[in-house]
């Protein structure tokens, strides 16, 4: 072989070898933006009642659109003044198609459990009618959520607790900040039996708080309602498997 020859060859060489060598991919794909669907189950607190402007729910999908692996937020909101435990069970089954798409379930339940033994009791209330109440709402609570894990056996499922209006509206009811207690620990402990799960408590936020209070002095104002959202979201901040796989 002539000395020319060789030489071309030697150069086609290092030059094909230069070029395989910069079309490797030097950096790895950011992954894509996911879509969101949140579903909002409950009582007055999930519909919004003392804000006009969707309590909440409206706060918390405001935090969720900022994320920068969130896309859309769609929120399918099913809260209705006056829900009670008992009647929970009937809004899944109702919106069942809806609840098994969802990527996060959020919960408020218990508030008018609380206050049908307060009416229904008025003059002979004792702890003891709470303590049973309390047990029976937490029958119904284990039963709603194994409920919704058949329907959806990978949503994050966000419990929110109770606060204590009540110390303004029922000053004779001296034991309510106990009750209260008492009610979110047992919340918190049907939660717990299950992953992908979290409870949240609000309680402390509303404590000696009366500016985040709507005018009945019942619900939350928006700026209570605010408040919540910032806490749920703080608090999904500690457990990210909830944005998904």
């Amino acid at each position: 072989m002539n000395k020319p020859l060789l030489l071309f060859l030697c150069v086609c060489l290092v030059g094909c070898s230069s070029t395989s060598t910069t079309t490797v991919p030097t950096t790895i794909q950011e992954n894509e933006q996911d879509d969101l669907h949140v579903v909002a189950l409950g009582d007055s607190l999930t519909e919004g009642v003392g804000d006009g402007k969707g309590g909440y729910v409206t706060f918390i999908k405001q935090y969720l659109e900022q994320r920068e692996d969130v896309n859309k937020v769609f929120v399918q909101n099913f809260g209705k003044r006056g829900l009670r435990s008992e009647q929970l069970t009937d809004v899944i089954m109702n919106n069942e198609s809806v609840i098994r798409k969802a990527d996060v379930i959020l919960i408020t339940i218990g508030g008018n459990d609380v206050m049908k033994v307060v009416r229904s009791h008025f003059l002979s209330l004792t702890y003891e009618l709470f303590v049973k109440e309390q047990q029976m709402f937490a029958s119904r609570l284990d039963e709603q959520l194994q409920l919704l894990r058949y329907i959806n056996p990978d949503a994050y499922i966000v419990l929110i607790g109770l606060y204590n209006p009540f110390s303004s509206a029922f000053p004779n009811i001296q034991e309510m900040g106990e009750i209260i207690h008492m009610w979110n620990e047992g919340s918190k402990k049907v939660i717990s039996r299950y992953d992908r799960a979290l409870f949240v408590p609000i309680d402390d936020l509303f404590e000696e708080r009366d500016d985040i209070l709507y005018d009945d002095q019942f619900h939350p104002n928006t700026r209570g309602y605010e408040l919540i959202a910032q806490r749920m979201y703080e608090h999904l901040q500690k457990h990210e498997e909830w944005i998904g796989e």
